[in-house]
C-alpha cells in the first residue's frame, strides 16, 4: 500500500459504502465534539493507530496495545530488542502504512549523543537500529522514513531514510529539506506526497516559531534522487504559523491538525487548520490566519490547566482525533452521517470479536 493510503483506507471504504463524496465532512469541520478520555499504561506517552484501529503505545522500551479498538486497556506485546532509549523517553513511535511494521526514535541514547531509529516487525518485534539523526518522524511509505533533525543553533532540516539500508551504522538517509531557520518540528505528507514539516523553536528565522511550510512532492523528491535539498525558507510555501508544528498529521478530510506549544505564548490548544483554507493559501490567496475560527479550529480539553502542550494524532478507522497531554488522551469525535457511523460501528465490532477469538490484526 503506497504512500499515505494506510490513513485513508477507512475513508475509501466509507466513500464506497455509503456513495458520500472525499468532502461530505467538511461541513463538520467546527463540530469536533469532546467524546471521552482515556490514562495510557503505566509510563507510556508516545502512541500511534494501527491498521485495526486500536493503539500501540510505547513506555521505556515495553510495546503495548490496546485490547480491542476504543477499549482504552492495553497489553504488552513485547520489548524493544537492543533499545538504548533516553531516560526521558522516545522521541517518537510510528506504525508502517502496511501496518506490519513500528519506527521508534531513541531521542540519543542514555548519553543523549547516540541517535538511533529501530525499524521492528510488530509480529516478533525483529529488526534493527539505524545511527540516524532525529526529533520527528512519518513513514512516506512502507520502506522510507521521512524525519525531522538538526543540531540545536543550527538550521533544521528533513531526512529521508532508507530502512532497508543493508548497513545500519551508515544508511542511506540523503537530505531533501534544509536551512529551516530554527529547531525540528513535526512532519507529514499528503496523500499526493507533499511534505510539510515547521519551525519548531526560531534561531535565525525569517520564519517563526510554527510557521509550517509545504515542499511539493516533486521537489523533495529530486532531492532524494540526488539534486540539491529544497530550502525550507526560500522554496517552502507558507501555510500558516501555528503553535511549534511539533506534532502534524491530517484527517480523512484533509483538515491539518497540529501540537505542541510556543513558549513565547502560544500555546494551551491543539489545532485543526481546515483543508479549504490550506488550498486557498497554495492557491496563492495567502498564509491563514491563525485567529479566524472559519480556518482553524482550537481545540482544549482541559480547561483548567492553561499550560498544555498536545500531541495529536487520528484515528482513521473511527475517525478519533486523539489529544494527549503526559499519560491522558482525550478522544474528539466529529458527527458523522448515520451510515457512515453505521460503518465504523461495524469495524468496531469485528475487532472486539476477532480480539476475543485471539486473532491478531497487525
Amino acid at each position: 500500500m503506497c504512500c499515505k493510503a494506510r490513513r485513508f483506507v477507512s475513508l475509501t471504504v466509507a466513500v464506497v459504502a455509503t456513495g458520500l463524496a472525499p468532502n461530505a465532512r467538511a461541513a463538520n469541520f467546527d463540530e469536533y465534539f469532546l467524546a471521552g478520555s482515556f490514562t495510557l499504561p503505566n509510563g507510556a506517552g508516545l502512541f500511534d493507530v494501527l491498521n485495526d484501529g486500536r493503539i500501540v503505545t510505547l513506555g521505556g522500551d515495553e510495546v503495548y496495545t490496546e485490547t480491542f479498538v476504543g477499549a482504552g486497556d492495553f497489553q504488552v506485546a513485547g520489548t524493544l530488542p537492543g533499545a538504548d532509549i533516553a531516560a526521558f523517553g522516545a522521541a517518537f513511535l510510528r506504525v508502517s502504512p502496511d501496518g506490519a511494521r513500528i519506527a521508534v526514535g531513541n531521542n540519543g541514547g542514555a548519553n543523549l549523543d547516540d541517535f538511533q531509529v529501530g525499524v521492528f516487525d510488530l509480529d516478533g518485534l525483529s529488526g534493527a537500529w539505524f545511527a540516524a539523526g532525529h526529533f520527528q518522524a512519518e513513514w512516506f511509505d512502507d520502506t522510507r522514513l521521512g524525519l525531522t533533525a538538526g543540531e540545536f543553533g543550527s538550521p533544521g532540516l528533513v531526512t529521508l531514510l532508507d530502512t532497508t539500508s543493508p548497513d545500519s551504522s551508515q544508511p542511506i538517509n540523503p537530505t531533501v529539506v534544509n536551512n529551516i531557520g530554527g529547531a525540528s518540528a513535526g512532519i507529514t505528507f499528503d496523500v499526493s506526497g507533499n511534505l510539510y514539516t515547521g519551525n519548531g523553536f526560531a534561531i535565525a528565522g525569517p520564519s517563526a516559531t510554527g510557521d509550517i511550510r509545504h515542499i511539493t512532492a516533486s521537489a523533495w523528491m529530486a532531492a532524494m534522487d540526488g539534486g540539491a535539498a529544497v530550502d525550507f525558507e526560500n522554496d517552502g510555501t507558507a501555510v500558516v504559523d501555528v503553535l511549534s508544528a511539533t506534532s502534524l498529521g491530517f484527517d480523512g478530510t484533509g483538515n491539518l491538525f497540529v501540537g505542541g506549544g510556543d513558549f513565547g505564548g502560544d500555546l494551551d490548544y491543539a489545532a485543526v487548520v481546515n483543508a479549504s483554507a490550506i488550498a486557498d493559501a497554495l492557491s496563492g490567496m495567502g498564509v491563514i490566519d491563525p485567529l479566524d475560527p472559519k480556518q482553524v479550529l482550537r481545540l482544549d480539553p482541559d480547561e483548567l490547566n492553561d499550560q498544555n502542550f498536545y500531541d495529536v494524532n487520528f484515528n482513521n478507522v473511527t475517525g478519533d482525533l486523539y489529544l494527549r497531554d503526559g499519560a491522558t488522551v482525550y478522544r474528539y469525535a466529529v458527527p458523522e452521517p448515520a451510515t457512515a457511523a453505521l460503518l465504523f460501528a461495524m469495524v468496531a465490532a469485528m475487532a472486539r470479536r476477532r480480539a476475543r477469538e485471539g486473532v491478531r490484526d497487525v
